[in-house]
């Protein structure tokens, strides 16, 4: 298992890796310039990691999906603003559309064909944010509080999205 960020800061994290502890499945920590061969040509790489989880980078053929869970302003800085990114085919928004983390020149050095929010109903925090909304404008959106699940499917060339509400 690969392991990005801290084990003990939440109840779930502490108990994802208890279970994987006592299974005996061996724990590895995430490091940037990490690659995961998932087979058939699909791979998963650690572009940044840290204290707060890392940006993976998941990619077939010409099929790329941008994972930042945890992103620092640090790790946008060294991945300069998604520049050394390029585009990607879905990118999924940072820390359910706080703006900082989305800024609109991130959004634009990326150029995702589908933008995807995971966010709650009604967040108490007040999230999305509104410049994360108007940064995507023009972008597919995709949002968990308003379709439900969402699930993006490819081949490596073409991409299919479904949602469970439309």
């Amino acid at each position: 298992m690969l392991w990005a960020g801290p084990t003990q800061a939440t109840r779930s994290s502490r108990d994802l890796h208890e279970k994987v502890t006592s299974l005996g499945i061996p724990i590895e920590t995430a490091q940037p310039g990490q690659a995961a061969d998932l087979g058939a040509g699909v791979s998963l790489q650690v572009l940044t990691a840290g204290q707060r989880g890392a940006v993976l980078l998941l990619e077939w053929e010409n099929f790329r999906l941008l994972l930042p869970v945890g992103m620092s302003f640090d790790d946008m800085e060294s991945l300069e603003n998604g520049k050394a990114i390029g585009r990607v085919s879905g990118l999924l928004l940072a820390e359910a559309g706080f703006a900082p983390l989305n800024p609109p020149e991130w959004i634009a050095n990326l150029q995702p064909q589908v933008a995807l929010l995971s966010v709650s109903p009604k967040d108490a925090t007040g999230l999305p944010s509104p410049e994360t909304l108007e940064a995507v404008e023009g972008y597919s959106l995709l949002r968990t509080d308003r379709n439900g699940w969402i699930e993006l499917t490819t081949d490596g060339e073409q991409m299919w999205v479904e949602v469970e509400k439309r």
